[in-house]
């Protein structure tokens, strides 16, 4: 009896310990799971500025409240190697000529459907498309543009144009605009009202979507000669647009007075001291000094890419802690 009962002592010894095996592997492969889900939902960066660029700042997305976190969310059920639902991301880029170049839009798209997956069937291709992409019903990123050539905040408030941004369904719109506000005599009041108007009829057309407002690259302004009639003016001298500054300034107060992200591209690249001398030194204006070459918005849009993947990424580590 004594020797059954130490028999039956030792197999329930036993037995706790190959629980407690097994647990503990479980446990560590629930936790070997989690640490690799949690690599896989980060985005390896690299740095895309010019090393050549001078005065250069962090190129990153200023955003205290958080207000990109929903456009996260969804990009990160993308990445997700979990079965989990994965959704369609929409981004619709709004602006000026820069955008209608349809150029700056596909450089980031390209890289976030590398990254994130394509849900678009057709591409933007060339300035003679329309920057509206068609949905393939799979699983990623489309990404839309509408650029207006010499466009302000106003000519957005047209009713058709809101309906079309609308119509979109967008998780996040993109607001490039600033660079023909900034031409002639710059008036801060002005602008933000318009800003204002602008920001006011997205909001209660699109109320799901975030904004990312961006502040211009910096260009330079040609000054011409008094004349009655416009051939006979005559270029006096070709300056930096001073103007910028105070244009990229409005933006940024504006967006942090809205609780919405703000990218701050004219600083990013060298602000009123270097923006327009690093971009000229580079090769990257057309001959203008104000449009630029592929290599300029392809740059503009890698920047932007960049600063997105680094938010996310910090997004993504707060979240997985």
């Amino acid at each position: 009896m004594k020797i059954y009962f130490t028999r039956k002592i030792k197999f329930i010894v036993l037995a706790n310990i190959i629980f407690w095996i097994c647990a503990g592997f479980l446990f560590a492969q629930s936790d070997s799971d989690n640490d690799i889900e949690d690599i896989s939902l980060r985005v390896a960066t690299e740095t895309v500025l010019p090393s050549s660029f001078l005065g250069t700042q962090a190129n990153i997305i200023h955003d205290s409240t958080h207000s990109l976190s929903p456009f996260f969310e969804k990009l990160m059920m993308l990445r997700s190697i979990k079965d989990v639902e994965k959704p369609v991301v929409r981004i619709v880029h709004i602006g000026d000529s820069h955008v209608r170049s349809h150029e700056f839009t596909p450089a980031l798209n390209l890289r976030l459907t590398e990254t994130f997956g394509n849900a678009a069937i057709n591409f933007i291709e060339g300035y003679k498309s329309s920057g509206i992409v068609e949905e393939s019903g799979l699983q990623g990123i489309v990404c839309h543009c509408i650029g207006i050539n010499g466009a302000t905040s106003k000519n957005f408030l047209d009713e058709k144009n809101i309906e079309k941004i609308q119509q979109l369904q967008p998780d996040l719109i993109i607001i490039s605009l600033g660079t023909n506000e900034s031409l002639g005599r710059y008036d801060s009041l002005y602008h933000y009202k318009m800003m204002e108007n602008l920001f006011s009829a997205l909001k209660t057309d699109c109320p799901d979507a975030q904004i990312l407002y961006t502040t211009p690259p910096g260009a330079f302004k040609t000054i011409y000669s008094r004349a009655r009639k416009r051939r006979n003016r005559k270029i006096i001298s070709v300056e930096e647009n001073k103007n910028t500054k105070n244009t990229a300034a409005t933006i940024m107060q504006f967006a942090a007075n809205h609780n919405s992200a703000g990218w701050d591209l004219f600083n990013v690249v060298g602000g009123d001291e270097f923006a327009c001398k690093n971009w000229q030194n580079g090769n990257y204006y057309k001959y203008d000094n104000l449009h630029f070459l592929i290599e300029g918005y392809s740059l503009q849009g890698n920047l932007l890419y960049e600063a997105l993947i680094n938010d996310y990424n910090q997004y993504v580590l707060n979240k997985c802690e």
